[in-house]
């Protein structure tokens, strides 16, 4: 298994048209941030990423929302993603889209979200999956400093799992990963995210911080009940 945390220097894409098929991909990803953003509220929106900047979330309840990155324009918060000048508890809602592929440690990036989200604050992810069209070419090309880092979505959830996160919803799509030019590849790609989603080159997770612990922690002492079997009860009579 790849290890999560990386001593190279990685590049942060700057913009979608820099991904490949970078403008349907974007388009696929507002569709579904515009299906969620009606369900979740609060007071405070935060977009970490460039990326995540560019998505429209107009749509959203949420009127202060907060784009923050390292460096760019239209950027209101400028700070490291892996630590966050940001309060306890202060985020209702955070999106993450495609950090996670270029983070040179993922663990640290989750727990600082965690942090700054409210319980029951929403977090949406979305990254690439390595069993995929895109997964085998970027196993074809050279690592430098803008090469995604993949991660099976399941070990993303689980990842959440550990931090107290439950998981609403998962899905995949860009089976086809180019341009759907024709009614056939559009036919294609509606049949491959629903029969073969784990071979689709992007997930979306939507998970929610819950305020209790998923198991629940057995105290370690056990106290007997009282038994009467055997004994004479006494009762007061008038």
């Amino acid at each position: 298994m790849k290890i999560a945390k990386t001593s190279r220097i990685l590049t942060p894409i700057e913009d979608w048209h820099q991904l490949p098929n970078g403008k349907t991909l974007l388009k696929q990803t507002q569709q579904r941030i515009d299906s969620y953003l009606p369900r979740c509220f609060g007071y405070h929106l935060l977009k970490l990423g460039r990326l995540s900047s560019l998505l429209d979330t107009s749509r959203s309840t949420i009127s202060h929302q907060i784009n923050c990155a390292s460096d760019g324009e239209g950027i209101g918060l400028l700070a490291d993603l892996h630590q966050l000048p940001l309060q306890t508890s202060s985020v209702d809602l955070c999106i993450l889209a495609h950090e996670l592929d270029f983070s040179s440690d993922p663990h640290q990036l989750l727990r600082e979200i965690d942090r700054v989200l409210t319980l029951d604050g929403t977090l949406i992810i979305s990254g690439y999956n390595p069993i995929s069209l895109f997964g085998l070419r970027s196993l074809l090309k050279p690592k430098h400093s803008q090469t995604a880092r993949l991660f099976l979505p399941n070990r993303v959830r689980d990842w959440l799992h550990l931090l107290g996160f439950e998981v609403k919803q998962k899905q995949h799509f860009d089976f086809l990963s180019g341009e759907f030019n024709s009614s056939f590849s559009s036919c294609i790609e509606s049949i491959g995210q629903r029969y073969t989603p784990y071979f689709c080159s992007v997930y979306f997770i939507v998970a929610k911080k819950q305020c209790t612990p998923l198991t629940p922690v057995k105290s370690p002492f056990q106290f007997k009940k009282p038994s009467l079997a055997g004994r004479t009860v006494v009762t007061r009579s008038r």
